[in-house]
């Protein structure tokens, strides 16, 4: 009874978050400048072009030519935007799609110039989102994966299915909806299952056959996916679950968008890391009902905090690191979210061994 009542607190509490106060995050608002997206699919991924699933999101979120578009790239040795190019922008989302069917010999979804502007594009504070089905099969190196995104290593091919569920874990978190392949070269779904380094987290989840095709640096710099939300249904969910990852990387949302900020919303942890406990301190704008959920790594809850109605301004509560049966934590990272109403803030905490 305990764990449905943590898994339904957790199913309920909205999830669209960001993972610091919104002080320390700046919401800007939509501008030729805030996101670019690459259509780098070297005359693979979808049938038609521009790509109408990630078009008409980013137009719902930002508006009509709030954003840049660069591609589609028709050849796979065309390279992608430049480094000047890229840093005009605050966030990247770079879809290499499929390249299973690209004929022999292969060669890297990512040219070697293209390697080089990412790195440096990363390294100089930029924030990128990375999808790509085939990059380790293509032959991008594994170093520029593990350098640049937080890889340890990685599964290929862990499934090859034409539909499955997938759903957005820890500050992404959101419902699992289904998805189906649209490739123009071969309509299948080829993801590696990706193992994040000490430094990075998993991000999303297939559902369907208990693996993570996505992961997320610490730092929310930089992530990586080998899987993408083509067809999606229901359609708003993956909605949900971008707006999650604009809002983890800083990337504003137009005023007409389903984010909305709420002022005076907050969590920390002090001290953070800690070994024995740490104290909550959260803040809310007007008395409600709020909900202070702990869940590991894996996005899978682990205890609640707090479940009651609160009044407004600034509020503490002590947690020592203990599931909701009382057992010791493993050391390592943990998320804690604060959920109010339909508004919800995620900070990360560090147990120590």
């Amino acid at each position: 009874m305990i764990l449905i009542l943590l898994a339904f607190q957790y199913a309920v509490c909205n999830s669209k978050a960001n993972t610091k106060p919104h002080s320390q995050i700046p919401i800007v608002s939509a501008r030729q400048g805030n996101v670019l997206f690459v259509e780098d699919n070297a005359g693979f991924g979808p049938a038609t072009h521009p790509d109408s699933l990630w078009h008409t999101l980013l137009t719902n979120l930002y508006g009509s030519g709030n954003f840049g578009w660069f591609g589609p790239t028709t050849d796979k040795y065309q390279v992608g935007p430049d480094l000047q190019t890229m840093q005009a922008y605050n966030l990247v989302i770079w879809n290499n799609y499929d390249h299973y069917g690209q004929p022999l010999p292969l060669s890297p979804t990512l040219t070697a110039v293209d390697q080089a502007n990412i790195t440096d594009y990363i390294a100089s504070g930029g924030k990128f989102w990375f999808i790509a089905q085939d990059a380790s099969y293509s032959g991008v190196p594994i170093t520029f994966l593990q350098n640049n995104f937080g890889l340890a290593d990685y599964i290929p091919d862990i499934i090859n299915v034409v539909s499955t569920h997938i759903q957005g874990l820890v500050e992404a978190a959101s419902p699992q909806f289904f998805i189906t392949a649209d490739y123009a070269s071969t309509i299948v779904f080829y993801p590696d299952e990706l193992i994040p380094s000490t430094s990075a987290h998993r991000i999303v989840k297939d559902t369907d056959h208990n693996f993570y095709p996505g992961i997320l640096r610490d730092d929310s710099i930089a992530s990586y996916w080998t899987i993408d939300g083509r067809l999606p249904v229901p359609a708003s969910v993956w909605e949900q679950l971008v707006t999650n990852m604009l809002g983890v990387f800083g990337a504003g949302i137009a005023e007409h968008s389903v984010f909305h900020p709420v002022q005076d919303l907050w969590i920390e942890a002090k001290p953070n890391a800690f070994r024995d406990y740490t104290l909550i301190q959260y803040s809310i704008p007007t008395a409600g009902h709020v909900s202070i959920i702990v869940f590991d790594i894996l996005g899978s809850p682990v205890d609640v905090v707090a479940s009651k109605h609160h009044d407004q301004g600034i509020h503490n509560v002590t947690w020592h690191g203990k599931n909701v049966f009382g057992d010791k934590l493993a050391d390592g990272i943990y998320f804690v979210r604060l959920c109010y109403g339909h508004n919800a803030e995620t900070t990360k905490l560090i147990i120590l061994e």
